[in-house]
């Protein structure tokens, strides 16, 4: 791995329920360059911030997802954080959202991306879209319809790539321009839901060819944060 590259962690899981300072002092004495924040420690992030994970259900979420959003950018505005994280929908795993691919939710999703990357700009923040298992933006092909619809950027998680298939090394090459973060989690299994059909494991375990990802991104001239991801619930 590039040493340019400043390496991060997530602090999702029990992470969410610590103060943001422990988070932080952990994570460094672990060797970590930086925290990736996700929504629950939004109105108390401290330094070293890598990204934001914002992440809401633009499909099913509504309005208020949209605001949550737009307010999440405001504060990583304020706190230097140059890259907020998002989604489009349906966010499977939360209650309340199911599976939708209709042109109405694409609609939906499409236009609160387009009014969150305006607001975005405005605020010298970079917007990045994650495609997602169970989400509109979950493969290549999706991902590239958001893609050429509105001027976000990519927060590029291989693991779904590996659900979805798709060739990871060639997909590095054709979106590197707007790669803007990097996620490390790895995947086996087949589409579907995760837990029945495929697992997020520990890195190394699953299908990501983590060398050719690298080579990738050094010939595309990714130079951003990178974060491990851990979702390897099983585990």
């Amino acid at each position: 791995m590039s040493a340019a590259r400043p390496l991060g962690f997530i602090a999702a899981l029990d992470f969410e329920t610590w103060e943001a300072q422990a988070v932080a002092d952990a994570l460094v004495g672990l060797g970590y360059d930086g925290v990736e924040w996700t929504m629950a420690h939004l109105d108390a992030l401290v330094e070293p911030s890598l990204a934001l994970a914002c992440q809401q259900d633009l499909v099913t979420g509504g309005e208020q997802a949209v605001t949550r959003t737009l307010a999440a950018i405001d504060r990583a505005a304020a706190h230097g954080i140059a890259v907020v994280n998002l989604l489009t929908g349906p966010n499977l795993w939360e209650p309340g959202a199911t599976a939708r691919h209709d042109e109405a939710a694409w609609s939906t999703a499409l236009g609160a991306l387009e009014r969150i990357c305006a607001h975005a700009e405005r605020a010298g923040v970079i917007a990045a879209l994650e495609p997602c298992w169970g989400t509109l933006a979950h493969d290549a092909a999706t991902a590239r319809r958001v893609l050429d619809a509105v001027p976000v950027a990519v927060a590029f998680d291989p693991s779904h790539f590996a659900v979805s298939g798709d060739d990871i090394p060639a997909l590095v090459r054709e979106l590197g321009p707007r790669i803007a973060h990097v996620h490390l989690k790895d995947a086996f299994g087949a589409p579907g839901m995760e837990g029945e059909d495929f697992h997020f494991c520990l890195l190394g375990e699953g299908t990501v060819p983590w060398p050719a990802l690298f080579a990738a991104l050094d010939e595309v001239g990714y130079a951003g944060a990178i974060s491990v991801e851990f979702e390897a619930y099983r585990y």
